[in-house]
């Protein structure tokens, strides 16, 4: 069965109920050369329409260049001369295999009958398996022959691609395209993306709705800017304050703390990384307060808004806030006194 794997990005009807109304537009990139492929569009612009629009033309071609090429390869394998090289190869393998087992020590007579008969099948069975993969290969051209006829290669030429991809830039948020290697929706006014360094690995920050790098990508990981106002079961969506307050937990190696909209490091990122990575305020009695584990002795503790310990590491299991209850408590369920 033919299949056609195509790497596409976002075909724009908008999502009903949409939390935000800038929406992420991820592009395939034309070629090598080509190293844009992240945009957002304002949904709720004047122009939107005809952004989106655009976006929708350059994913049709982007498919059509795709169908095109897969045709063009399926043509050419059917007088590939490499693929009956490889069986014949494969086959003779086989019989050398065969070959060699024969003349091990101790076979029995029926598992040598087995044998000998396998061996004696290999011409018949390579004939069968070429006559088979050729009548594959034949119908896979015919396929690609019947979708070339449809397409028109002018279509989609680097040169009319990439001028679509220009055209689209006034249509995006800061008027231009971003070559990040990953990208979120926003939250709260900032989308995080990643780049990569020449390790392959990658490194986050954040976009504001200017469409402007609003803080540098340094972290090794960055959670969105999120509150209760935009709660959800998406790991990237959790409140982290039960106020509007506008941090985000970042991780530099195996420390986490939290930074505020402008980058500016509010919660010293000198605490331990768990598995759930975050740090999440939450309004008690004594203040706001979040329990975190010390990276050095690795219990848990509690601290205040100043990155201060008001509760020195104490617990050796996590602590975690019981949203029922009003309280933290302890891996036993036991209430922490504050």
């Amino acid at each position: 069965m033919r299949k056609i794997i195509i790497s596409l990005f976002l075909l724009l009807p908008l999502a009903a109920g949409a939390q935000e109304r800038y929406r992420t537009l991820r592009l395939e990139q034309v070629n090598d050369a080509d190293t844009l492929n992240i945009g957002w569009i304002d949904t709720q612009s004047p122009n939107a329409a005809h952004g989106i629009a655009l976006v929708n033309t350059y994913a049709e071609l982007i498919t059509k260049r795709a169908q095109y090429r897969l045709a063009q390869s399926e043509i050419g394998m059917a007088g590939n001369n490499e693929i009956s090289g490889e069986m014949d190869a494969y086959w003779e393998d086989l019989r050398k295999t065969y070959t060699q087992m024969l003349q091990q020590q101790g076979l029995g007579a029926e598992e040598r009958k087995e044998i000998e008969q396998a061996l004696a099948d290999i011409d018949k069975n390579k004939a069968e398996t070429r006559r088979q993969v050729q009548s594959q290969l034949e119908l896979n051209a015919n396929a690609g022959r019947e979708s070339m006829a449809g397409l028109d290669p002018s279509e989609f030429t680097d040169e009319r691609l990439l001028l679509i991809k220009n055209s689209l830039k006034k249509y995006v948020l800061g008027g231009r395209l971003w070559g990040f290697s990953s990208a979120r929706d926003f939250r709260n006014g900032f989308a995080a993306v990643a780049r990569k360094d020449r390790n392959g690995d990658e490194h986050w920050g954040f976009v504001n709705r200017a469409g402007k790098l609003a803080i540098p990508c340094r972290w090794d990981e960055a959670f969105n800017f999120n509150n209760h106002r935009y709660y959800s079961t998406n790991v990237w969506d959790r409140p982290e304050d039960e106020d509007d307050r506008p941090w985000t937990t970042v991780r530099k190696g195996n420390s986490i703390g939290m930074i505020d909209s402008t980058g500016v490091v509010r919660i010293p990122v000198s605490f331990a990384r768990t598995y759930r990575s975050q740090i999440v305020f939450v309004k008690t009695a004594k203040g706001e307060l979040a329990a975190v584990q010390d990276a050095k002795t690795r219990k848990w503790g509690l601290i205040d808004r100043e990155g201060n310990w008001y509760k020195q590491p104490f617990s050796a299991g996590e602590l975690e806030w019981d949203p029922d209850r009003r309280c933290f408590i302890d891996a036993d369920g036991k209430e922490i006194q504050l």
